[in-house]
């Protein structure tokens, strides 16, 4: 079964951790609330090795997962190949998503965990391409901070959006759409 493979391949990148991975307890909390949710499309920002594109090919039908450097690609290609619904796309992240927008595509979820300086852009680039609920999760934003290049500024310019920062892993930031009064009372 692919899931088995998926699950054994996870471990085998888990025994042999690098620095730059995301953190299991950081990803199970993802996969947890992405599981919750029900969602089913994801975007990833940041592949490296293709660690957390494993998580999420077991809860999601569909994740795309963008990186820039070729070194990382070719391995996360390689770690991947076990996981059908996963499509690595190799390229700039702005010049993808501006792609996968022309193309119509839309996502529940989206991981941002590229380059920590282009954070606040990367937001920005994603708010299109978004179902109607989602969530964004940033990570690193706590061993990172004085790398995010005034992140936490932009993130507070958006009056429709909610954030929280959580104190998971390297710090996780947990984005969503801010609930209005008139939407509360429509689907009443």
């Amino acid at each position: 079964m692919e899931i088995d493979v998926i699950k054994q391949k996870i471990e085998e990148l888990e025994k042999s951790r690098i620095e730059k991975t995301i953190l299991r307890e950081t990803i199970e909390f993802i996969i947890n609330s992405i599981e919750f949710f029900d969602w089913k499309k994801v975007l990833e920002i940041g592949t490296f090795e293709g660690y957390s594109a494993l998580w999420f090919a077991i809860v999601a039908n569909e994740v795309v997962t963008i990186e820039v450097v070729t070194e990382a690609f070719d391995k996360a290609v390689q770690n991947l190949e076990c996981a059908a619904n996963v499509q690595p796309l190799l390229g700039n992240a702005f010049d993808v998503i501006a792609q996968l927008k022309n193309e119509g595509r839309r996502f529940n979820v989206v991981l941002i965990d590229g380059k920590k300086s282009e954070y606040a852009d990367y937001l920005e680039a994603v708010l299109d391409i978004l179902e109607d609920d989602f969530l964004i999760f940033v990570d690193n934003t706590i061993s990172h901070k004085d790398s995010l290049g005034g992140f936490l500024e932009h993130l507070k310019r958006y009056e429709n959006l909610e954030w929280k920062e959580i104190n998971i892993g390297k710090g996780l930031i947990v984005i969503k759409k801010k609930i209005i009064q008139n939407e509360i009372q429509e689907n009443n």
